[in-house]
């Protein structure tokens, strides 16, 4: 009998089409050698990275290091260490960067045995003798570059995935420090009014003092009526500080009534002298625009693998035809020798409208992106100009409250102190000259705020974040021209209409 001989050669086929398989000891489970995969670009490495502090070279400051007044900078590393967006647009990377071994790898070989029980009626050969069953092992492979092409477009999925990552870091960090500027607002207001009361207590007390010698009781019931009004507004005041407080916590994934703090002084950065230079900037660096392209590029690639469903996939296939003399019908001259056969298969691609069709679905995918692409480019546009509007006309204002009318405001009540302490003046003149000071300098905390705001939704329009660096072009850029972004009519003109013939 030759049986052991073919069993060899059954083995080497099984061996041939699996591929050699390792058992990893952890898990007990196979792994392919990644050889027998089609050579496919590596998704991009992931790392999160924050746009304004750089790589968090350092673990997250827990809980605790967050107590009392912290930087901007603490909490944006411990929103992107600790945002559970952030986090699950990191873990969506990863989870599509395992679809690129599978969409490569070939599919299961397909293994069939077939029984014939019944000698009377099985196969019968008389010179070979009874075929108790048949065991073929089949396996398919896609037309040329089919499998290349699923992880090129698998791998054009992991970089959208990216980009959206990194709008969802962008996202964080401009949540945080609105947050933290709408929360420096209140704290300042909150010192401001403070101390705005011990002076109007002062003022009451002088008030008094005087009703004694012949004073006016209406100067001790105004002094008493705006200490009032400052609590009324203490009081709202310390309701922003609680939103303020617990709209920063949810970006840093802490208790909403943890103590957040900010630092007394806020360092502010100063609004970008042109906006040409922000339009041509957010072309390279808005995460979402790069994810547009992406996605053109990712769709150009399933154009093409549209394209090769109207070639056969082939099939390759082992028989094993086992042979006994037990049971054969002349088991005298019966050899009880196996046999062995080869075949090759593929389908046949003729339904041609059904192909068609896909290659169409794929042409106009890529045509809606380029389009969307294109509006997300005017949106960005649209953002950087309203934003820069808003920074330009905040710090304009900040400038003229700081320079201008603050000064002022001081000097008149400096001047009804002084009038007052002299007798020449009533306590209603210096109350409203304290209250005018008071109105000015909490309208310049609040529009501090409104400036660090804006300018972080500017960066955020941008994506990244904007300096002396980002905006200066060095001398190669200069003579470089603005990148332009594919457009719809290039790709319309190429694939003008569907596909008919092929």
């Amino acid at each position: 009998m030759k049986r052991p001989g073919a069993l060899s050669l059954l083995a080497a086929f099984v061996s041939t089409v699996i591929g050699c398989a390792q058992v990893d000891r952890r898990t007990g489970l196979p792994q392919v050698e990644s050889r027998e995969a089609p050579a496919v670009e590596a998704p991009p490495e992931v790392t999160l990275l924050s746009p304004d502090v750089g790589a968090m070279a350092d673990p997250s400051p827990g809980l605790a290091e967050l107590s009392g007044p912290q930087p901007l900078d603490v909490y944006i590393g411990r929103a992107l260490a600790e945002n559970r967006t952030v986090q699950a647009a990191f873990h969506n990377v990863q989870s599509l960067a395992q679809r690129i071994p599978q969409v490569t790898a070939l599919d299961d070989p397909v293994a069939a045995n077939t029984i014939f029980p019944i000698p009377s009626v099985a196969p019968q050969y008389s010179l070979m003798g009874y075929n108790p069953y048949n065991l073929t092992l089949a396996q398919q492979f896609p037309w040329l570059g089919t499998r290349r092409l699923r992880g090129e477009v698998a791998d054009r999925d992991v970089r959208i995935a990216v980009a959206e990552l990194a709008a969802a870091q962008l996202d964080a960090v401009t949540a945080v420090r609105r947050a933290y500027f709408d929360l420096h607002a209140g704290e300042e207001t909150a010192a401001i009014l403070a101390e705005n009361r011990d002076l109007l207590e002062h003022f009451q007390e002088i008030a008094r003092a005087r009703l004694a010698a012949g004073g006016s009781q209406q100067d001790v019931i105004r002094a008493a009526t705006l200490i009032s009004e400052l609590d009324r507004t203490s009081a709202g005041n310390q309701q922003e500080i609680a939103a303020a407080r617990a709209a920063l916590a949810r970006q840093l994934h802490v208790s909403p009534e943890a103590d957040l703090q900010t630092l007394p002084e806020l360092a502010l950065a100063a609004v970008p002298a042109e906006i040409e230079r922000l339009y041509q900037l957010a072309v390279t660096a808005r995460p979402e625009l790069q994810g547009r392209l992406e996605a053109i590029a990712r769709d150009q690639k399933a154009v093409e693998l549209a394209r090769k469903r109207f070639y056969p996939n082939l099939t390759l296939g082992f028989t094993y035809m086992d042979m006994t003399r037990t049971d054969a019908v002349t088991p005298r001259t019966a050899s009880g020798s196996p046999n062995i056969g080869l075949f090759v298969g593929f389908n046949l691609p003729v339904y041609r409208k059904k192909y068609r069709a896909g290659v169409c679905e794929a042409q106009e995918r890529a045509i809606a992106d380029a389009k969307l692409y294109e509006a997300q480019r005017d949106e960005t546009s649209s953002e950087i100009k309203d934003f820069f509007t808003q920074a330009k006309v905040q710090q304009d204002v900040l400038g003229l409250l700081q320079d201008s009318i603050l000064p002022r405001a001081e000097h008149t009540l400096d001047l009804a102190k002084t009038e007052y302490e002299n007798q020449t003046a009533d306590l209603a003149t210096v109350l409203s000259a304290q209250r005018e000071v008071l109105q000015v300098a909490i309208q310049i905390a609040q529009v501090q705020a409104e400036l660090g705001k804006a300018l972080a939704s500017l960066e955020r329009a941008v994506g990244c974040q904007i300096n002396e660096r980002t905006l200066d072009p060095t001398p190669a850029e200069e003579g470089a021209a603005t990148p332009n972004p594919p457009r719809a009519a290039s790709i319309s003109q190429a694939q003008s209409h569907c596909e008919r013939r092929f």
